[in-house]
């Protein structure tokens, strides 16, 4: 299912906010990914597939990929991550993924930044918000190669 630009209802969750919004996974986090365990440590779910247009993604050449806003007809293939209901477990949850993507808040030279986008919901096709790790200022991602499938597992 590829994403709607168009916003969900409601504004973009704050960044110090927003634990039950799902995380779009595109990488190492995916299901089979070397980071894989991180989601169901704290009780997260997979909830499905899909693929977000607008975003082009590199090879880091260090074991996971980047992606980045594109206005081109790029599509990135993902997964989405559903956050455990518990509070504590969802605030662990986002640490720990924080933490992996060296996403140290705003106004910081992160390595990745954790953004709000719209994406359609599997099966429903429902715009809703979700987290997207993009790379950050800290990244270098001039003169890598781009993944044109837009698919990690199929580089």
């Amino acid at each position: 299912m590829t994403t709607s630009l168009h916003p969900p209802d409601g504004p973009p969750p704050a960044i110090d906010a927003g634990f039950t919004v799902p995380y779009l996974v595109y990488g190492t986090l995916r299901p089979g990914g070397s980071n894989a365990h991180l989601i169901g440590r704290h009780g997260a779910t997979h909830g499905g597939s899909s693929t977000l247009d607008g975003y082009a993604m590199y090879d880091a050449l260090a074991g996971y990929p980047y992606v980045v806003p594109d206005v081109g007809a790029r599509t990135v293939a993902l997964d989405i991550v559903l956050p455990p209901a518990d509070a504590a477990a969802a605030r662990a949850l986002r640490a720990d993924l924080d933490a992996l993507e060296g996403f140290e808040g705003a106004a910081r030279l992160n390595h990745y930044e954790r953004v709000a986008v719209p994406f359609a919901e599997p099966g429903t096709g429902r715009s809703r918000w979700g987290w997207l790790y993009v790379a950050g200022a800290g990244a270098l991602i001039d003169g890598l190669a781009r993944i044109e499938s837009g698919d990690w597992f199929r580089r």
